[in-house]
């Protein structure tokens, strides 16, 4: 498993624009939170346990939608709570429930 980020820079000659991508590895992750989840079944949740691991490359693209994942605010929290919540996002969740 890493946390290597890759940088992708993409020139357009067309137009002379540049498009910079970023992509990662995050297939241990996945597999480290599908772990945490099975092993958490049936628990209850309680405070400081764990909810879900978020690789950086997701970090990175939730603060380019306005979400400050580092230090958020009441409004940010609800938003990461309602994308844990959601289908979409629930491999980053290592644990049952909602939050």
């Amino acid at each position: 498993m890493s946390d290597k980020i890759f940088e992708h820079i993409d020139h357009n000659q067309n137009d002379d624009s540049l498009t910079i991508s970023h992509s990662q590895d995050i297939s241990g992750i996945l597999a480290e939170n599908k772990r945490a989840r099975e092993a958490a079944e049936g628990q209850k949740m309680g405070e400081n346990v764990r909810v879900a691991s978020i690789p950086s490359v997701v970090v990175m693209q939730w603060m380019e939608e306005g979400i400050n994942v580092m230090a958020p605010n009441r409004e940010d929290q609800k938003r990461i709570k309602k994308k844990l919540n959601s289908p979409e996002w629930a491999y980053l969740r290592t644990g049952g429930g909602r939050l």
